[in-house]
């Protein structure tokens, strides 16, 4: 306490000394997202333009400066996101099927070594390249 003695435990609420969660009163993580668009939409409501430029370009400069951080970090390369790639494995998707491309073993990728397409990516760019394909296909 202030004067230097300690509380005993669970004597600042019932629960034995436990933080009570719910008397904190937390929003549910779904609810979030609609609470800070509320809170930017007050802003918005209550200041003049020059603020709202100001946070729209800070909002923008910080969006830049996160997308660049792989670019500063490790320079200017393709990685993960490679289109080409992309591209060449929904192409196989669409030629070869789901079963196929989920077993697929690739030599062209990390060369020489290769690598297993379909567990080692994030197949949902493919699956929704093949899936657009195939919807045009049948137009």
């Amino acid at each position: 306490g202030v004067s230097g003695v300690a509380a005993p435990r669970g004597a600042c609420c019932d629960t034995g000394g436990a933080m009570d969660l719910e008397a904190l009163q937390i929003p549910p993580p779904e609810a979030i997202g609609g609470i800070v668009i509320l809170l930017v939409l007050a802003f918005f409501g209550r200041t003049n333009i020059q603020a709202r430029l100001v946070f729209l370009l800070t909002c923008a400069a910080g969006a830049v400066h996160i997308r660049l951080y792989a670019v500063r970090e490790y320079g200017r390369v393709i990685h993960e996101f490679d289109p080409w790639f992309n591209f060449r494995a929904t192409e196989y998707l669409v030629d070869n099927g789901v079963y196929k491309f989920f077993y697929w073993f690739d030599e062209m990728s990390w060369y020489p070594l290769g690598r297993h397409i379909g567990h080692t990516i994030y197949p949902g760019i493919c699956y929704t390249g093949a899936a657009i394909y195939k919807v045009l296909e049948a137009v």
